[in-house]
């Protein structure tokens, strides 16, 4: 201020904000500021009519019921073949077992039906359909890249915490009756995936557990046609000797042992107790241990192993009757869009239509007054 002339204004004076300058500023401008908040509000409002809608269809999930995997007990009859005589506890002890592999199954084939549903497996066997195909992505693109949109639309929302229980999957697309379709496709190509593997997993396990009982059938023939052929030499030898000392009929055992020699040994003792039983008896006797050789009733365990492959091969899997998965809802074409959300992006235009008229406004009169001033 300059004190020669008290009634000067301070230079810093034009530097202040006028609030009631600056509302009339705007006020005389208010055709302007309409003019382009309804421009900008137009051009919002025919954006979110002309983007195409996005519909979203979602599939609800619940873990099997015992009875929905009921078939899969029959992988517990391949691992039980291996025991049939079992005493009442440890019977009891099976059950309770059992129904603790039956809960087991239960989250097993749950969790491993959601990992076909998410994998690219299941994926790529919907993409096989090229006329799908092209209504998703509306042009013809590479398998991997289709795959990664097809990610982006098929999303399966399970719990962040806890076991996986309620589970939704959601899919979105143009067409509300594609993304349902599509939807509860994708739920029966992970349910039909499944019960393929678990259809050859089966298969697998009993043919595996099959040439186990049959190794085990060939050892123990194979033992009991040694043990025979091992009778019937120790007999044969005897026979030589009945004949070299033409003993045709049982006579006196024979001892030539003496006081002060050895005791004999227990084989030397057998082979001169059957010699003695002369030639007659050791013929009928060599015949009749020879046809025991094909005689397989006598073979101790061999009637149990027989059992039990009687038992599997008796066994049948039916994966059809396997459903991993309570279906609690199935999707329906949805009513109402996700996106665009039309009204909210209307009254975002309008929000930013007015805000850029008034700072076009506000420039424009800065920029004039600093030109008056200068």
């Amino acid at each position: 201020m300059d004190p020669l002339n008290p009634n000067q204004a301070p230079k810093y004076a034009n530097d202040e904000i006028d609030l009631f300058e600056l509302f009339e500023s705007l006020w005389k401008e208010k055709l302007l500021i309409v003019a382009i908040t309804v421009l900008i509000t137009l051009l919002g409002g025919l954006f979110a009519f002309l983007w195409p809608p996005t519909y979203q269809a979602s599939v609800h999930m619940l873990p099997p019921s015992l009875s929905d995997v009921a078939e899969l007990s029959k992988f517990d009859v391949l691992k039980s073949s291996q025991s049939q005589s079992q005493s009442q506890s440890q019977s009891q002890y099976q059950s309770q077992s059992q129904y603790q592999s039956q809960s087991q199954s239960q989250s097993q084939a749950y969790a491993q039906f959601l990992q076909l549903l998410k994998s690219n497996q299941v994926h790529k066997e919907l993409l096989r359909d090229k006329e799908l195909q092209l209504t998703l992505f509306e042009e013809t693109v590479s398998m991997q890249k289709a795959l990664k949109e097809l990610d982006e639309l098929a999303v399966v929302n399970e719990p962040k915490k806890g076991p996986s229980v309620a589970v939704e999957l959601t899919f979105d697309a143009h067409d509300p009756n594609v993304a349902a379709n599509t939807a509860n496709k994708l739920v029966r190509l992970a349910i039909n995936a499944f019960q393929k593997q678990t259809s050859e997993a089966f298969i697998s396990a009993k043919s595996q557990e099959l040439r186990a009982l049959q190794s085990e059938r060939d050892s123990l023939v194979n033992t009991h046609a040694q043990r025979i052929s091992s009778e019937v030499a120790k007999l044969k030898e005897a026979l030589l000797i009945a004949k070299t000392l033409k003993l045709q009929k049982p006579g006196q055992y024979i001892d030539i042992q003496t006081s002060n020699e050895p005791r004999a040994t227990a084989v030397t003792e057998e082979l001169r107790y059957l010699y003695s039983q002369g030639e007659e008896a050791l013929k009928a006797e060599i015949q009749t241990v020879s046809a025991r050789e094909k005689n397989l009733s006598s073979v101790a365990g061999l009637a149990d192993v027989d059992q039990r492959i009687a038992l599997l091969n008796n066994v049948s899997f039916d994966a059809g009757m396997v459903m991993p998965l309570t279906i609690d809802l199935a999707a329906e074409p949805p009513e109402q869009r996700i996106k665009p959300k039309r009204s909210l992006i209307v009254a975002l235009s309008v929000v930013v239509g007015g805000m850029l008229a008034v700072m076009i406004i506000l420039i424009r009169n800065a920029v004039s007054n600093r030109k008056t001033v200068s």
